[in-house]
């Protein structure tokens, strides 16, 4: 951390809002802050265009109709799952 000292000035010295702004090298009464300077780069294009498109038709034909056979059980669990990702770097 650095410090600065002046050894000009009185202790009794009465400063204005002007001459304080000197001394203190801020703004008034808020420091001063450097802008930030944000640089884009506009020579990437995306084009993202996307399309799910899922269909699904289950058919259980456990038995089939069939008159002598007895306790089917059939468990069918159907499952989709579709993601759409986009990655520019």
């Amino acid at each position: 951390m650095t410090s600065l000292t002046i050894k000009d000035l009185h202790v009794t010295e009465q400063l204005d809002s002007k001459a304080m702004k000197a001394v203190r090298g801020g703004f008034i009464a808020y420091p001063y802050f450097p802008s930030l300077s944000f640089k884009f780069d506009g020579s990437k294009t995306v084009s993202a265009q996307q399309l799910i498109d899922q269909s699904q038709s289950i058919n259980n034909v456990s038995g089939n109709g069939n008159a002598f056979a007895k306790n089917f059980d059939t468990t069918i669990t159907p499952t989709m799952t579709a993601t759409n990702n986009v990655n520019v770097h």
